[in-house]
């Protein structure tokens, strides 16, 4: 009899994972600029001396085809365990404080160039108030919720209720770097990467169509220093208009700047 798989199903953790396969640390870090997730749970549980439980998490949530790579994330980290997280979804999750130093550290040595960097900072300031055991105090809750209220997407409508007057920490403030080593480059694409074969109806063509080779990663217009960080890697131009639709050509690559978000299209005919 067929049993149904749960949505919490552990599918493996770092101390079954025997295989030597250790991937470049640079490239765990782009990877994680472009799917990984910084998150603090506060949630409401009588259990506990404060009445809410609370925990740092780390994760990284991919379609289930793509279980290989979480796995080797995970055996080269040496932490955390992959779960069943939806029907098509598996999610690699790091939750213990000891485990989740690990994390830090890497993030410390090897950090984020994205606008997650800013997640992380707050991460590793709640992170701390979790490994010092603060979190266990009144003061030291109220701190996490100010915290979580500009980490991500902020705070909840339950949370909202229960602290009206909690003080949102300031989010620190984003600034592109540079792009530190090519590993960072290809764990990036392989998150936000695009490749695709675009075929439009085309007049002047002898057979009527156009075919177009497209690599392209879209972000929001926030990211627009890290495309041209990307364009400067790739050795392309760039446009510096970001109000309206632009649109410069450069032999055969186009970098398209758009009002909400960036795209970095390299086109060849």
């Amino acid at each position: 009899m067929k049993t149904k798989i749960t949505q919490n199903l552990l599918l493996s953790d770092a101390s079954s994972q025997n295989s030597k396969i250790s991937l470049v640390p640079w490239f765990i870090t782009g990877f994680s600029d472009a799917e990984a997730c910084f998150s603090i749970l506060i949630q409401y549980n009588v259990k506990y001396k404060t009445n809410y439980r609370v925990k740092a998490i780390f994760s990284i949530g991919l379609h289930k085809k793509d279980i290989g790579l979480l796995e080797e994330i995970q055996s080269t980290l040496g932490v955390g365990k992959i779960h069943i997280h939806g029907r098509d979804s598996v999610q690699f999750r790091v939750e213990p404080v000891k485990e989740l130093q690990v994390i830090i550290d890497h993030f410390d040595q090897y950090p984020l160039l994205s606008a997650k960097i800013a997640d992380y900072i707050l991460f590793k300031e709640g992170f701390n108030i979790i490994k010092l055991q603060e979190h266990l105090t009144e003061e030291g809750l109220l701190r996490l919720v100010g915290i979580k209220a500009s980490l991500n997407l902020g705070l909840p409508d339950s949370l909202k209720e229960a602290f009206p007057k909690v003080v949102s920490v300031n989010r620190p403030e984003y600034t592109f770097k540079g792009i530190a080593d090519p590993h960072w480059v290809a764990g990036f694409t392989s998150g936000d990467g695009s490749f695709n074969i675009k075929i439009t109806n085309h007049t002047t063509n002898k057979l009527g169509s156009r075919v177009q080779l497209r690599f392209s990663i879209g972000l929001h217009i926030r990211e627009k220093g890290l495309l041209q960080g990307l364009a400067t890697f790739f050795n392309l131009g760039y446009s510096n208009e970001s109000k309206d639709i632009k649109v410069q050509e450069i032999s055969d690559k186009y970098i398209y700047v758009l009002k909400d978000s960036v795209e970095l299209q390299i086109i060849k005919f």
